[in-house]
């Protein structure tokens, strides 16, 4: 007997989902089939926590709140490079 996992795509909420290899790692990839979704290819699970569909907005909106880098590295569980590098790369925008 097979398991079945319901797949939604995380950008669009789109069931309309389709396996699309596998990472290194091994781990099952995904893409959604909905043409006007920004999203390309996408994982269930994340090994490492900055990859995670949303975690730039919530970086930002930290920043916004006057948390400091390593205070939101520490709550978020993200490398302080990570926070650098996503505020740089919105304040050029």
């Amino acid at each position: 007997m097979a398991a079945v996992v319901n797949v939604k795509c995380p950008k669009c909420n789109e069931e309309n989902v389709a396996t699309h290899g596998r990472t290194e790692k091994g781990v099952q990839r995904y893409r959604c089939k909905n043409n006007g979704c920004p999203m390309n290819t996408f994982l269930l699970n994340y090994t490492n926590k900055g990859y995670e569909p949303g975690m730039d907005e919530k970086i930002v909106k930290m920043a916004a709140n006057a948390s400091g880098i390593r205070d939101t590295a520490r709550v978020l569980g993200v490398s302080k490079q990570k926070v650098q590098d996503t505020l740089k790369k919105k304040r050029r925008q």
